[in-house]
């Protein structure tokens, strides 16, 4: 039985749920317990929205259940009935050892329930306390009107508009009040694994590798007293051309440009180049800016603050806008690559295929729009702002940020397809470098985002833990795993681990508790190996062997293959 859950997998959460309300219900029948199952229910899914472990109970979680969220949420029709259903709840995890280590003592639960139901009677009788769903339910059931039938529910609030129903106006009017302090969105704050960052001497090598470094040091050196522009702020075509020249760049486009705009790789260098801050345009001339002279010499510096300026960079990057529009998105690059760093940091450096960000930026822009944005923009603009997140990704390659692949499996584009809503979906897997998780990892602890530090979650329950770094590069969640082994007694650690093995339904979490049954030595070695007997006995349904290598989005993952070169031409293919 699975009992905690990352954010947003209410599907996963909604299976267990339904598992776990069927064995209750078995479990009652046998113990001839005779409670409200919706109660029960209900205070399985407070534990889910407030922080998504079932097994974790404190004296403070039932006060908070009974004091706030039933009233609040709940449409309880019999009072007398929750705490009954509370008192079965706690019984019911005793019984089966589902609760976790730092959980309370049942007793003390069943304490801490008599001593909320006060608070939950007087809770449940102020209509002040409800949210504005459960209000209007209340309301409806009280006056009659079957919620599933439309016209009646209608033609009830019409009423109650116009006076003709009794409902309670001042209670309605602090409720509202309440939602419009509400903020619109709550605050992200993404929950991220401990990664291990890579050393100065690392940083280093990796830094002076740079081929984006190298050529934005190349281009600041080739600017030096200046260079002119053109009244429309562009270098000229023959300084233009110098420069790709100088850099070896736009070996295609050299012969047929006419203006700059016409070499795409020299125009997203000069961009980057003033993003960055390394040269800037005084009086129509490009000059460079002489507080960046010194970093030159200072590879990581100069990388970090290269990596920064990345989502400056904007749409349009390869100059000429073949489509004859700009990109729907590409004003918001700036706020929509933080999102892709998040998601790629969470991997722990592990591949992540490039149409979940695709995804989630839609996903946010609806939010924000109020609206299907799929529905306004057409192929053109979808393929505009592909073609921007393109170029911006080779420049980070370029960079050393990150590495990019293709995955080729069939199955894979088929689930990449069903996330894309699109046919042709882009078959393009990312992965940050160790550089890129090093300056990902500074950028969040500067927003202010907690970034946990490697071994951070050795005190935590072990299912927490495995949940937790599940999507995570492998070598990355290992790591933590072993900590978490080495953190305990080895006797605990394997009582701990035999004991959410006897439970563990997901393989992923099951690969992750054998092999921190092999950090605690010889003990939990035995213990693995009688766990691996009992699956081979069991057969292919129990085997617990993960399937294909999935990527921490769910959807399975070829094994990517490295593209041929990096894409420096950056027109869109097609």
């Amino acid at each position: 039985m699975r009992l905690v859950f990352t954010p947003g997998d209410d599907q996963g959460y909604a299976e267990a749920r339904s598992r776990l309300l069927e064995q209750f219900l078995v479990w009652a029948r046998r113990r001839r317990v005779e409670v409200d199952t919706a109660l029960v229910a209900a205070a399985v899914d407070y534990k889910y929205a407030r922080d998504r472990r079932l097994g974790r109970w404190t004296r403070a979680h039932v006060a908070d259940a009974l004091g706030m969220w039933f009233p609040r949420k709940v449409t309880v029709l019999e009072p007398d009935d929750v705490a009954p259903a509370f008192h079965a709840l706690i019984d019911f995890l005793t019984e089966h050892d589902w609760f976790d280590p730092q959980s309370a003592p049942a007793d003390a639960l069943h304490r801490q329930v008599l001593d909320s139901t006060p608070a939950l009677h007087d809770g449940l009788a102020d209509e002040r306390n409800y949210d504005l769903g459960k209000f209007w339910g209340v309301q409806l059931h009280r006056n009659g009107v079957d919620p599933a039938d439309p016209s009646a529910v209608q033609r009830f609030l019409d009423r109650a508009g116009t006076g003709e129903a009794d409902v309670d106006r001042l209670a309605l009017a602090e409720i509202m009040r309440r939602d419009a302090e509400r903020p619109a969105r709550p605050e992200w704050s993404p929950e991220l694994p401990p990664v291990p960052m890579p050393g100065a001497a690392a940083l280093v090598e990796a830094a002076e590798r740079s081929d984006a470094l190298d050529q934005l040091r190349k281009l600041t050196v080739w600017v030096r007293a200046g260079r002119r522009l053109t009244s429309d702020g562009r270098l000229d075509r023959a300084d233009a051309l110098d420069l790709a020249a100088h850099l070896q760049l736009d070996h295609l486009y050299r012969e047929t440009a006419r203006t700059s705009d016409d070499l795409p790789e020299v125009s997203l260098l000069l961009r980057w180049a003033r993003a960055a801050r390394l040269v800037r345009v005084v009086r129509g001339r490009l000059l460079p800016v002489k507080t960046a002279g010194p970093l030159l010499n200072r590879p990581i510096e100069l990388w970090r603050r290269v990596f920064e300026s990345v989502g400056r960079l904007g749409d349009n990057l390869g100059g000429t806008d073949v489509f004859g529009a700009p990109s729907l998105f590409g004003m918001s690059m700036s706020e929509a690559f933080p999102m892709l760093w998040v998601g790629l940091y969470a991997a722990g450096g592990g591949p992540v295929p490039l149409e979940h960000f695709h995804r989630q930026v839609r996903d946010t822009v609806n939010d924000d729009a109020g609206c299907v944005v799929d529905d306004l923009a057409g192929d053109v603009e979808q393929r505009l702002w592909r073609r921007d997140v393109t170029a911006l990704l080779d420049a980070c390659e370029l960079l050393g940020a990150i590495e990019l692949s293709e995955t080729l499996d069939a199955d894979e584009l088929d689930d990449l397809s069903q996330v894309a809503h699109r046919d042709d979906p882009d078959p393009t897997v990312v992965a940050l470098t160790p550089m890129g998780l090093w300056a990902v990892h500074e950028y969040l602890l500067e927003q202010g985002m907690h970034v946990p530090a490697p071994g951070e979650l050795a005190e935590e329950d072990l299912e927490y833990v495995c949940v937790r770094m599940a999507g995570v590069r492998r070598e990355v969640a290992e790591t933590e795993l072993a900590a978490w082994a080495q953190a305990r007694e080895p006797g605990a650690a394997v009582r701990e681990l035999d004991r959410f093995l006897r439970r563990c339904e997901v393989p992923a979490h099951r690969v992750l508790a054998m092999h921190a049954l092999a950090a605690t030595g010889p003990a939990g070695r035995a213990v693995a190996a009688r766990h691996r007997l009992h699956l081979a006995e069991a057969g292919p349904a129990g085997s617990g062997r993960p399937p294909a290598l999935r990527d921490p989005a769910g959807g399975r993952a070829a094994a990517p293959h490295p593209r041929s070169a990096v894409r420096h031409n950056l027109e869109p293919a097609g």
